[in-house]
């Protein structure tokens, strides 16, 4: 094999950085960017320490007594593009095996930053609409119910686009968006005389920051305190406007909003269906690359009907979750051995339908009430709302420990060797 291109200390600190950045922008958690850029300047030469926290990336190089120090700049928004962290896995593994310089691979970074989604902005509307369609059935929505979700899904997905094409901020982007979207639901449905109840909860969930919520779980676990809790903190804040524009729809057309529901447990073969169709339009929102969409509805579909079949036998919602959460990592580690991708690609998709965003808003409209109400509050709407939100914590919190648990006993896709 050739030598290797030679890379310089400045160099090597730049790219490492800005990757990082990249891959933590991208849905990479903090311990697996951690591990990268690590590995990385070990291959290149250069001993490294990286520190991640929620407003900067420090990262220390050292050479043959030479040392260099460089800040990157704040993470910012820190969803999930699955196509952009398969390219830039690429590039690590690129850089790793020796086939790019420090300028080819910066090149390459700049040009995966810049990249657009590989949809069309038409086909991720359509896929949004159907996921809430999706998720409405999920929950036992009747078909009108259903019919409005959809178009809440495609009002959704605009608005979201118009605001953030605009710099909205976040949190603006989510009330504005779930109140228009749930207004727009409950429309058809108020003359039709059906329950919008579902179709509100559908249009908060197409909302609702899954990854980040499940990245803050898992930083906190593997001891990546300040970033975790960022990320929590965020989430937390936009799932609280979610619940705010939720309001505001329920009161423009007179919708009670109740905090305590109980959901239809539908048969397992529709079950998957549905789940299936929900990681399809979360695999086209999350940027997946086209070759990999199957692989991703299978491992949707297979991980909550999973967690379907064990709520059916009677058993405990939190260990279902688990437990389907366990499975969607666990069959995405084994198609990212075989595809050649990051297995987050795959298990995140799959697991988004579980986060338990109703329970979420439900218990912040429920402490909204109670804020209303003050000392009248009754026992009931107490208990109820916290209940919904240490339900929603919970339910979190055994996702991410399921995807931690299927993580270690595995591994992501082998990487290239010299």
């Amino acid at each position: 094999m050739a030598d290797k291109p030679a890379w310089r200390i400045d160099s090597a600190g730049h790219v490492l950085l800005r990757l990082a950045r990249l891959l933590l922008a991208a849905g990479a958690d903090s311990e697996h960017v951690r591990q990268r850029v690590e590995a990385l300047a070990g291959r290149l030469g250069f001993m490294v320490q990286f520190f991640i926290s929620s407003e900067r990336l420090l990262l220390m190089v050292a050479s043959g007594g030479i040392y260099r120090t460089r800040v990157g700049h704040a993470v910012g928004a820190m969803g999930i593009d699955a196509g952009r962290l398969f390219a830039l896995e690429a590039v690590s593994d690129a850089i790793a095996s020796g086939n790019l310089d420090a300028d080819a691979a910066d090149a390459r970074l700049q040009a995966i930053e810049r990249q657009a989604s590989a949809y069309p902005s038409w086909l991720v509307v359509l896929a949004v609409a159907m996921t809430a369609a999706a998720l409405a059935r999920l929950f036992g929505a009747t078909g009108p119910v259903v019919g409005a979700s959809f178009v809440a899904g495609l009002v959704n997905m605009l608005v979201r686009r118009w605001m953030a094409e605009r710099g909205s901020a976040t949190a603006a982007i989510a009330a504005s968006t779930a109140a228009t979207s749930g207004a727009v639901a409950v429309l058809p449905l108020h003359f039709l005389h059906e329950d919008p109840f579902l179709a509100l909860v559908a249009a908060g969930m197409i909302l609702v920051p899954g990854v980040p919520l499940i990245n803050g779980v898992r930083d906190l676990v593997e001891g990546h305190s300040s970033i975790g809790v960022a990320r929590l903190a965020n989430a937390l804040v936009v799932v609280l406007a979610i619940s705010s524009g939720l309001v505001v729809a329920s009161m423009v057309w007179g919708v009670r909003f109740p905090v305590e529901i109980h959901s239809e447990t539908l048969a397992l073969p529709l079950d998957v269906a549905l789940s299936g169709l929900a990681a399809l339009g979360f695999a086209i929102l999350f940027n997946a690359p086209l070759r990999l969409i199957p692989a991703i509805v299978l491992c949707g579909a297979l991980a909550h009907g999973m967690r379907t079949m064990v709520l059916s036998m009677s058993g405990d919602l939190v260990f279902a979750t688990l437990l389907g959460a366990f499975v969607a990592a666990l069959m995405a580690m084994l198609l990212a051995r075989r595809l050649r991708a990051p297995w987050t690609v795959f298990a995140f998709p799959g697991v988004v339908a579980m986060v338990p965003g109703s329970y979420a808003f439900r218990g912040m409209i429920g402490a909204l009430d109670i804020m209303h109400a003050g000392a009248s509050s009754s026992t009931a709407l107490i208990g109820a709302s916290l209940a919904a939100l240490v339900t929603a914590g919970v339910l979190t919190g055994a996702i991410g420990i399921g995807l931690l648990v299927a993580a270690a006993l595995g591994s992501p896709a082998p990487r290239p060797k010299d």
